[in-house]
């Protein structure tokens, strides 16, 4: 006969409370930053070509055509017109993804209300405007919802 079997011990690994409540709060935001959904660029992607641009351009394909090595043509006929970003003339791909959302939407209802069905509106309705009394320039006092103020509250004077 064999011997007896050696003891046996057990290891029990404590997580500190403060780092499963911190675990545990990291996975409610990451729930709630999913539910963001995609964020779509309307900015500039790619600047325009300036007036000097498209002249060059345009002088070029004018002397080949005038060798008969291109036909005669107006080199900004395919592109496409660009807005103006703040005084930035760029083109922006955000009106190809409207299209796309909206042909999605259009030709595939169920699935698309399925995908934004899971994130939050992008468009509510808007907050409730509230109106604050102005304050006076000399000084009296402003009833704020009880609470009285005036400048001397916040500049010490």
């Amino acid at each position: 006969m064999s011997g007896g079997k050696g003891g046996s011990t057990t290891t029990q690994v404590q997580v500190p409370k403060y780092i499963e409540d911190a675990s545990k709060a990291n996975l409610a935001q990451a729930r709630d930053i999913s539910r963001i959904g995609f964020v779509p660029y309307y900015g500039p992607d790619i600047a325009a070509f300036d007036p000097s641009q498209v002249q060059a351009m345009q002088a070029a394909q004018d002397q080949a055509a005038a060798f008969g090595l291109a036909p005669s043509m107006d080199v900004m006929s395919a592109i496409p017109q660009a807005q103006n970003f703040g005084g930035m003339m760029a083109y922006s791909s955000a009106p190809l993804y409207e299209q796309a959302v909206a042909e999605l939407q259009s030709r595939r209802p169920a699935q698309y209300q399925q995908i934004v069905k899971n994130f939050v509106d992008p468009n509510p309705a808007p907050a409730p405007v509230v109106t604050r009394p102005t304050r006076p320039y000399d000084n009296t006092p402003v009833d704020y919802g009880g609470y009285v103020s005036n400048y001397s509250d916040y500049f010490g004077y």
